[in-house]
């Protein structure tokens, strides 16, 4: 009956994700739901007992916070911006409160929050995104903002099931396949992270037990057979025979396509424009949404463009200073403490997620595929991924890794403990 409670509190938390809330800023429904069902300091601190990563991540969430607080006092932020970005980082704590109790009681609740999460997106569609419909439609594939984020969820049900009756080469194929369709209908970054993860489940018991030569060896041949094929893939593009319009746009406007780093810059302009930023203001940073005043950075970011079309990205952009990374996004507005804090729980979550990946009995748990592609998942969020995604979808990839984690490890230390009938 518990696992039956849990998968209702999931689903309702899912649904109520389409239904927002004006209050300092956006509030989801689903938000409050986590509020509501969050904070019992009872189980909080019992969780800490099971779960000791989750009291490092609320600490150094909690200084996050307090380094946000001190930076928008010190930079004068207008009052509805500071609002709003303590407000964020709150909700980002209880996000990570209610997905932890919720995985603590039974990861098998990932199941129910996936096939909730296909019914709300058939429902009411990717409501929580902020961009123009009509926009999307015009600068973008219809496949990454209405379809991807229903099948992305199909995907991984299928592939957890598939997983969990030893189906393992299946598994991969299905990874491995939706991945090109994804790359082929001009969603990129998604196909990546399924291919890389498939390929990892394919060669998950030769990275076991490897060697640093052989880790060296490996990293070379990934790394040209990459470059082989991400030339193949540029021709392509170019030649409009794979990979959709707006690709071939990105890749024209590349000073050389060829090089993977080039696309990156192009794709990711933020991220290089927020480094500029954080120069002129390392130690506090400038504060919650800090604002672009006389468009200053964001001339950086578009200084390719005609006059025409920067007036036009300017004027319909928010005013605030682009980062486009939750690392440097942290940085930018909280200081250098902040930027340390995110970094810490990055460094704390992918070092568990390696030891998953790498450890036995987290290979044959039905989980395996969906640890492997939130690991891969979080390696581009965290450089590459707006910062409020940490109140979004890195709470639930987080807490899903670290559980199992201490799921595994618990059991580990309870067979340490049994007597040697040998």
């Amino acid at each position: 009956m518990k696992v039956n409670k849990s998968n209702a509190k999931m689903v309702v938390f899912s649904l109520l994700s389409s239904a927002k809330l004006s209050f300092v800023g956006t509030l989801i429904l689903s938000e409050v739901y986590a509020v509501f069902y969050s904070f019992s300091f009872k189980k909080i601190g019992s969780l800490y007992n099971r779960v000791p990563d989750m009291k490092k991540i609320h600490v150094a969430m909690a200084l996050f916070l307090g380094v946000q607080m001190l930076s928008d006092v010190v930079n004068h932020t207008d009052t509805n911006n500071m609002l709003r970005g303590w407000a964020a980082l709150t909700v980002a704590i209880v996000m990570f409160t209610f997905m932890f109790r919720m995985f603590d009681e039974t990861p098998k609740v990932i199941v129910a929050f996936m096939i909730a999460e296909v019914v709300r997106l058939i429902l009411f569609g990717q409501s929580n995104l902020e961009q123009d419909t009509a926009d999307l439609a015009e600068s973008y594939s219809a496949f990454k903002f209405r379809i991807a984020p229903i099948t992305n969820n199909i995907i991984l049900l299928l592939t957890y099931y598939l997983y969990s009756k030893r189906k393992d080469k299946m598994t991969v194929a299905v990874f491995i396949l939706y991945g090109l369709m994804c790359v082929g209908l001009d969603y990129r970054s998604n196909g990546l992270f399924y291919l890389f993860a498939g390929l990892i489940i394919l060669f998950r018991k030769q990275l076991m037990n490897m060697t640093l030569a052989r880790k060296i060896g490996l990293t070379l041949l990934v790394g040209i057979s990459f470059q082989i094929l991400f030339m193949i893939y540029v021709n392509a593009v170019l030649s409009g025979e794979f990979g959709g319009t707006h690709a071939g746009t990105q890749l024209e406007e590349t000073g050389n396509p060829y090089n993977p780093f080039s696309l990156i810059s192009q794709g990711r302009g933020e991220f290089f424009v927020a480094i500029e930023a954080i120069k002129d203001a390392p130690i506090l940073g400038h504060g919650s949404w800090a604002e672009d005043k006389d468009n200053h950075y964001r001339m950086m970011m578009f200084k390719d463009m005609d006059a025409g079309k920067f007036r036009e990205n300017t004027l319909n952009n928010s005013g605030v200073i682009p980062s486009h990374s939750v690392l440097l996004g942290a940085w930018l507005y909280a200081g250098i403490v902040g930027f340390l804090a995110m970094l810490y729980i990055f460094n704390l979550v992918l070092k568990r997620a390696f030891y998953l990946i790498k450890d036995p009995r987290a290979m044959e748990t039905p989980y395996y595929p969906l640890i492997v592609l939130y690991t891969v998942q979080l390696i581009w969020t965290f450089p590459f991924s707006p910062l409020p995604q940490i109140r979004n979808i890195i709470p639930v990839f987080i807490a899903f890794i670290i559980t199992i984690y201490y799921s595994l490890k618990n059991d580990e230390e309870e067979d340490d403990l049994l007597p040697d009938n040998g």
